[in-house]
């Protein structure tokens, strides 16, 4: 069972390989929990996430793919032994990806943190003597990336 809270936790202290690894845990734990349609969502943030000027990136993406296309087929499937065979090749294959993300991550373990690459943006409402509603926002000179 995934629990929000500490992926929040976690993925606003990753850095892009430590980003990679979170996804890759959330697919696991969703087909896990036999969540077909979030597996698939977080599985579509990996494939997203891809950097196909990499070689490397067209061969993730065969695979991915291939594990959205058993997602499909167990998704639409209406015999149970056959979703759980689907499920579980599915699986094995993102826990062998996982062990290499995992090594990987070791080797960038210095990165800093994604969401601190960025300044912070403070925003608030102060109400004046006159009941009227105030807006304030800090812009500052950089806001970090566009997205």
């Amino acid at each position: 069972m995934i629990n929000a809270d500490d992926y929040k936790i976690r993925i606003s202290n990753a850095n892009p390989a430590q980003l990679v690894v979170i996804n890759f845990e959330m697919v696991i734990a969703f087909l896990d929990d036999g969540q077909i349609e979030k597996a698939k969502d977080a599985l579509s943030q990996l494939i997203r996430s891809l950097n196909f000027e990499i070689t490397l990136a067209h061969d993730f993406y065969e695979i991915y793919k291939y594990v959205n296309e058993l997602l499909i087929a167990a998704q639409f499937s209406k015999d149970d032994a056959k979703i759980k065979q689907t499920l579980n090749e599915a699986r094995e294959l993102m826990d062998v990806l996982l062990v290499g993300w995992k090594d990987a991550e070791k080797q960038v373990a210095d990165l800093p943190p994604v969401a601190g690459i960025a300044p912070k943006v403070y925003a608030g409402l102060t109400y004046s003597r006159s009941g009227q509603v105030d807006e304030y926002v800090d812009e500052g000179n950089n806001k970090g990336y566009m997205a």
